[in-house]
């Protein structure tokens, strides 16, 4: 029976409209609560509660980078969660194979399904670019992003864009951040050019007309803890 209770607290974590948005976000790459606030919608604390939850039940983990904390998606215990409904005799040898393929195929779709609003990432000309006669090899730009698009080159002390394809389309975070004015990105103009060719505008109301679920204020404080 404890194994029943076990599995069930499992389905209870999934059981909700907020949790299932956290892990849809986390599907994609690690996110700091900071990250994941923008783009839920939600208060901080709010955010944590579930988080705190997901945390409980080892569907999501944790790790510390500078002053955040980001979190993972646990993509084993997630699809041995799933299986327990497609193969609830399945041996546990098969079960581990299951969660390996499922982690092989969820890296592939990551790599093949980087797109924003439709637009293959790789077509959009959005990344930071790094001033090197400004940059103090503070580290606060690749200590800052959870997107994985810095590494830092210790033996020239700076910064390296090393996956440029990752950063959030319009995101300037790190320019922000940095006290010499050492990063650098293309104009807003470019966005907001790129948003008017593809007509984007009307792409977002109709997001917003056919998923109304997902994003209707009403329905959100019904699913509220």
């Amino acid at each position: 029976m404890r194994k029943y209770l076990v599995e069930a607290r499992l389905f209870q974590a999934l059981a909700h409209p907020v949790r299932l948005q956290i892990l849809e976000a986390l599907a994609y790459q690690p996110l700091c609560v900071c990250e994941l606030v923008e783009l839920i919608g939600r208060r901080q604390a709010y955010i944590s509660q579930h988080l705190a939850l997901l945390r409980s039940v080892e569907l999501v983990s944790c790790e510390r980078t500078g002053w955040n904390v980001y979190y993972r998606l646990n993509l084993t215990q997630l699809a041995d969660t799933l299986q327990i409904l497609q193969y609830p005799l399945m041996p546990p040898v098969y079960k581990n194979r299951t969660a390996s393929r499922f982690q092989g195929e969820k890296q592939m779709g990551d790599k093949n399904n980087n797109q924003w609003h439709g637009i293959p990432r790789s077509e959009i000309e959005w990344q930071p670019m790094i001033v090197a006669e400004r940059c103090i090899g503070c580290g606060m730009c690749a200590t800052s992003c959870g997107r994985g698009v810095y590494a830092f080159d210790y033996e020239k002390n700076q910064p390296v864009v090393v996956a440029p394809e990752m950063c959030m389309v319009g995101c300037t975070t790190c320019a922000t951040l940095c006290t010499q004015d050492a990063i650098e990105f293309p104009s807003t103009g470019y966005i907001r050019q790129l948003i008017r060719q593809k007509k984007l505008l009307r792409q977002s109301k109709d997001m917003l007309r056919d998923n109304r679920e997902k994003y209707d204020l009403k329905v959100r404080e019904v699913g509220s803890i």
